[in-house]
């Protein structure tokens, strides 16, 4: 470990996750990047995935495996537990390109007054990949809707957890949006690079209920401000736009 270099705090969530673990412990343990604290949180796993974490021993820095109150719960015990300057979260079904955690901190690094940074998720689709690429102007759209600030990417500093409160519970999928919307409120702003690159299994919670996430997407945007007109015609028309590329086999 390099302590010249900023600590970081690697926090993967999981449950359960037995078929996707190492991948993700790999993934990480691989990093270009070296002063690296890892942390694990389980939500009590019962099908092998602790066997797969105790393998690897040492090179972990933390694990913790209770019952938790949901994914923001999760996150926020990783939050606690972590001492690194800056904070990145990878599920266990996804995996960081192995310079990932390197091109991030030379990025906030050479960006003091950026909160976070960001870039693109290539979702892997049965073999196929489809690219998700960050939106550098999420900040126009924000006010009603999260925009691409794809949370697999972020890398942010753990001060703005420290100063602006970390998820909220109430939140089951979009905790993601309304902890962004929040700081971004606070003048909190972050920086889309196209060189920051994870990958993710489709599928995951917020693929499966996307009505649900987008039904929380538009009350945290009423809760921060925006009309209920607004929201809930935005509401409508993403949930039509969903149905249509339902129908059209586009997703």
């Amino acid at each position: 470990m390099n302590d010249r270099l900023p600590l970081v705090s690697i926090i993967t969530i999981c449950f359960n996750a037995a078929r996707s673990v190492r991948q993700t412990i790999e993934s990480v343990l691989h990093q270009s990047y070296k002063n690296i604290e890892y942390i694990i949180v389980d939500g009590g796993s019962t099908d092998g995935t602790l066997d797969i974490v105790r393998e690897y021993g040492a090179k972990i820095t933390k694990v913790i495996s209770e019952p938790d109150k949901g994914i923001s719960d999760a996150f926020n015990k990783g939050i606690r537990q972590s001492s690194g300057e800056y904070i990145q979260f990878i599920h266990a079904d996804d995996r960081l390109e192995g310079t990932k955690i390197e091109k991030s901190v030379t990025l906030l690094n050479t960006k003091p007054d950026i909160g976070f940074v960001f870039g693109d998720v290539h979702k892997i689709h049965s073999g196929k990949i489809e690219i998700v690429p960050g939106d550098a102007k999420y900040a126009r759209s924000i006010r009603y809707v999260m925009g691409r600030i794809n949370h697999p990417t972020v890398m942010v500093r753990k001060i703005i957890f420290d100063s602006y409160g970390v998820f909220d519970l109430e939140w089951k999928i979009a905790m993601d949006y309304d902890w962004h919307l929040r700081i971004h409120q606070k003048g909190i702003r972050g920086i889309y690079s196209p060189e920051l690159l994870v990958y993710t299994t489709a599928g995951g919670i917020s693929d499966n209920r996307r009505f649900r996430a987008f039904a929380e997407c538009r009350d945290i945007s009423i809760l921060h401000g925006l009309h209920p007109f607004f929201a809930y015609g935005y509401f409508f028309l993403r949930c039509s736009k969903h149905i249509a590329f339902k129908l059209a086999g586009l997703r």
